[in-house]
């Protein structure tokens, strides 16, 4: 997985408000069908209905307590949804090919390189075999092409927007390291200021200078107040609080 640090594994049911736009506009696709022709209703019922299990098991399954590959389910059983949706409207010239960016995008953006890989070769897959099973008018040969290219391009969107997270989350557990580091530094300081108030005091009493002491003692609290104030207000970006990637590169 792509990451900075202690990322869970890519799991559908964390990714519920993320992934929202994507199911959005599988939801449009869905509506579309009803202003197209040719319509096949039982390719329609079927895909809503895989559709509808994806999304459940992406909301409901124990994610935490499966293989992190199990989770490539959900964007696999949508690709299946679309070439359905494709299929009960016309195949190629229905133009629900575009859908097919939803899953590889989202798994691109939250899942691994395996998982893209996987999801690049179930659209391909999608778009291909038709061609064998049921050819022309629906599905032309100028498809293997078409899909040829699409996955092609898709892929390197893919995997460019994987490896730009990935740059950001280093940058981002780089940043969180100066952070920590900067803080120690600056902990060390204050330390060192309250023991030379406190030592002044100890020195001041010793001589019988109470003021002195009693200045000494009014620095050495409100040094100490700023190293309170400053670990409640001051709080480290953890790494993977703003990419959830794990420590390893895309692999």
């Amino acid at each position: 997985m792509i990451a900075v640090s202690g990322r869970a594994p890519f799991a559908p049911r964390g990714l519920a408000p993320r992934g929202a736009p994507f199911v959005a506009i599988l939801l449009i696709g869905f509506v579309l069908f009803l202003t197209g022709t040719p319509r096949h209703w039982g390719y329609f019922a079927a895909a809503a209905v895989v559709a509808a299990l994806a999304l459940a098991s992406g909301a409901l399954a124990p994610w935490e307590r499966l293989p992190g590959i199990a989770a490539v389910a959900v964007p696999l059983a949508i690709v299946l949804s679309i070439a359905l949706l494709r299929e009960g409207q016309g195949g190629s010239l229905s133009g629900y090919g575009a859908l097919f960016l939803l899953p590889t995008l989202w798994v691109a953006c939250y899942g691994d390189r395996t998982q893209l890989l996987i999801v690049l070769a179930a659209m391909l897959v999608a778009y291909w075999l038709p061609i064998v099973v049921i050819g022309a008018p629906y599905y032309p040969s100028s498809q293997w092409r078409g899909g040829g290219l699409l996955v092609l391009i898709v892929g390197l969107f893919g995997l460019t927007i994987q490896q730009l997270l990935f740059d950001l989350g280093a940058e981002e557990g780089l940043r969180a390291d100066a952070e920590r580091r900067l803080r120690e530094a600056s902990a060390y300081e204050l330390h060192d200021d309250v023991v030379q108030n406190l030592t002044v005091a100890q020195l001041a009493l010793a001589v019988g200078d109470g003021e002195r002491a009693q200045s000494a003692v009014d620095n050495a609290l409100k040094v100490g107040q700023g190293i309170v104030e400053s670990l409640l207000s001051t709080q480290t970006l953890e790494p993977g609080s703003l990419v959830r990637r794990d420590t390893d590169h895309p692999s």
